[in-house]
């Protein structure tokens, strides 16, 4: 007897959610979208495939779940919806693929992660480069001692970001929203894949990204208009002892900036400088290898994952556990206090009818500190 399609309830739909929208409708992957809910009452104007499918619109998933049911939720909300969120789908009986940040506190993570074990379904976290099969191979390799022990990372990272990106809702740039915390920066949001994937590359287990001891941290503003710090320079350690610096920005000329990794083990070291990263590294005896044999997966193999699990009964790698020091990481970073960057250092641009704050030389400044594995101050750079 055939299977039936998996149900898809997909909640938030105008931003990133598109990206699911395109992969659910344009191609066959044994799931039907059920549904969809977003705040915006001209979405199925917008999205006329919504129409033309008859996928119904609803305003939240209460009116959602009043009327049909879904064996996996995606959402694509803000981080200060998640909580209430996935706890709400899992007492509906859905699985949960949740889009990053998975939350802001621990015991909210521990309790959806509760939620999950007591609903026998699964929560997996839209941080899509631990689904790659690259990935994968590369930390399974780091498990199996192939590297010998870690012994510093360094990575940089950051995307351009204006004033359009800043208001087109009421929480980017913000510490609060709606008597919320949300710490929106680009740490915590934008650039988080990649400070992400270090701990995870470090995690102990497949599933388990590792935990972080303590932090030194330089933060900066330079986009006068925002409430949270737009610029970053981290030094955590993890609970191995193992540095991990991690620098990003949003006020920089260039649209993409890096990412570009170096990561020392004992015996080897690797490096990556792609947004989709293609690892390359060298032995200590000489011997190259790199990891670009391994078919990584398409982009959205967080979704094929998901959808898989639901045949198969194996929950997705990237679950409450891998997310766990980002979450303690955002928390920590927070604690810090924030320096505007000097009024001599900030060219406010028109670009492209947008308006940008950026900030002198703010590229190639903090790639020098992560060549030096040093922060700004300790390298004689004062942004401040």
């Amino acid at each position: 007897m055939k299977q039936q399609p998996a149900r898809v309830v997909l909640v938030g739909v105008g931003g990133y959610g598109r990206l699911y929208l395109e992969a659910l409708t344009k191609n066959d992957l044994g799931a039907r979208l059920a549904g969809v809910c977003d705040i915006d009452p001209t979405v199925a104007d917008r999205f006329p495939v919504l129409k033309e499918r008859g996928i119904p619109v609803y305003p939240d998933l209460d009116s959602f779940f009043a009327r049909d049911s879904a064996d996996l939720a995606i959402l694509v909300s803000p981080v200060h919806f998640h909580t209430r969120m996935v706890l709400n789908c899992l007492a509906h009986g859905a699985n949960v693929l949740c889009e990053k940040p998975l939350c802001l506190t621990g015991d909210e993570a521990a309790a959806m992660e509760q939620a999950a074990r007591r609903a026998g379904r699964f929560l997996s976290v839209g941080y899509q480069l631990d689904y790659r099969r690259d990935v994968l191979a590369f930390k399974r390799d780091i498990l199996a001692g192939r590297f010998g022990k870690p012994v510093r990372f360094a990575v940089y990272h950051g995307f351009r970001r204006g004033m359009r990106y800043y208001r087109r809702n009421n929480w980017a740039g913000h510490i609060t929203a709606e008597g919320r915390e949300v710490f929106d920066s680009p740490f915590t949001n934008a650039c988080a894949h990649h400070f992400q994937l270090l701990t995870f590359l470090l995690g102990d287990s497949m599933p388990a990204a590792c935990g972080l001891r303590d932090l030194q941290a330089e933060l900066y503003r330079a986009n006068p208009e925002i409430e949270n710090y737009d610029i970053a320079a981290l030094r955590f350690h993890t609970e191995g002892g193992v540095p991990i610096l991690y620098y990003t920005a949003h006020p920089i000329r260039t649209e993409f900036w890096g990412p570009r990794g170096v990561l020392e083990f004992e015996n080897a070291t690797v490096t990556y400088d792609k947004e989709e990263p293609v690892f390359h590294g060298r032995m200590a005896d000489g011997t190259p290898f790199d990891y670009d044999q391994v078919e990584p997966g398409i982009y959205m193999q967080k979704l094929l994952d998901a959808l898989e699990a639901l045949r198969t009964g194996r929950p997705p790698v990237c679950g409450v556990q891998a997310d766990l020091p980002h979450i303690q990481a955002v928390r920590m970073v927070q604690q810090n206090p924030i320096t505007p960057v000097r009024a001599e250092l900030i060219e406010p641009t028109e670009l492209n009818g947008d308006t940008f704050y950026f900030v002198r030389g703010l590229e190639q400044t903090l790639a020098d500190c992560a060549a030096r594995w040093a922060l700004p101050r300790e390298a004689g750079v004062d942004l401040g």
